[in-house]
């Protein structure tokens, strides 16, 4: 009786901690928050200057080559 009341009261809890997560899950997707949101800003701000950096280095390869010319 009792091993059953301890297993019913852990049930309810985890099913009403599932539930909260979905509502907070589903309120982030629509801001746009997520766990990683910080990290996938770093990632992105990466990118663009890594492509910055690529822009410059082919610049200085032309400025190079045209020298040699």
């Amino acid at each position: 009786m009792v091993k059953m009341f301890i297993f019913l009261a852990s049930a309810l809890m985890l099913a009403s901690a599932c539930s909260d997560d979905e509502q907070g899950s589903s309120e982030r997707k629509l801001s746009g928050d997520h766990v990683w949101k910080e990290q996938t800003e770093t990632i992105d701000k990466a990118k663009e200057v890594e492509g910055l950096l690529q822009d410059v280095a082919e610049k200085q390869r032309q400025a190079i080559e045209a020298q040699a010319q």
